[in-house]
Formats: C-alpha cells, sequence, structure tokens
C-alpha cells in the first residue's frame, strides 16, 4: 500500500507543476522582452527572487503577469510588494 500511495502523491505533485507551467512560461517570456533576457536568465531570476521572498516560484511567475497584463488585474498574493521588490531591485543592478 505505501507503494501505492507514494504513487499518487507522486502523481498529485506532478499534475501541480504542469498547471503551473503555463504561467511560469509567460513570466520568462515578459522578462526576456523587457531585459532583453535569454530563457536561461529569466527562470533564473524568477527562482532567485522566489528564494530571496520564500515565494513559491508559480506565485513569483503569478505576480509578474498579473502586473504586466494590460486591461486586466488578477487578484494578488498579499507577498507581491515583497516580490514586485525585489524584482525591481534585481533591474536596477543590470543598468
Amino acid at each position: 500500500m505505501d507503494t501505492v500511495s507514494e504513487l499518487v502523491a507522486e502523481l498529485a505533485q506532478r499534475r501541480r507543476q504542469l498547471a503551473s507551467l503555463p504561467k511560469i512560461e509567460q513570466a520568462k517570456g515578459m522578462l526576456m522582452l523587457l531585459q532583453s533576457w535569454d530563457e536561461q536568465r529569466a527562470f533564473a531570476t524568477l527562482k532567485a527572487v522566489s528564494q530571496a521572498t520564500n515565494v513559491k516560484v508559480h506565485d513569483v511567475a503569478s505576480i509578474v503577469v498579473a502586473t504586466g497584463a494590460s486591461g486586466t488585474r488578477e487578484p494578488l498574493p498579499e507577498c507581491a510588494e515583497l516580490v514586485l521588490a525585489r524584482l525591481r531591485e534585481l533591474f536596477a543592478h543590470c543598468g
């Protein structure tokens, strides 16, 4: 039974990961466009902000997309200001 429950848990985790990919890809694309970065640097930035702010990468990506989307505003998590401040700090260092 342990093996079955482990497989079920792993499947659930993989489904969550797949569900978050489109938002992460959108955020990477926005960073690539805004900063003229390659895909690796854009993802590394999302990951760095995630680690620095203790916010999941998917949530960081959601904040990037929501604040960059014109005409629509998704509800932002409470941590949005922290994430955006860290992104602004990184952009300032890029010159």
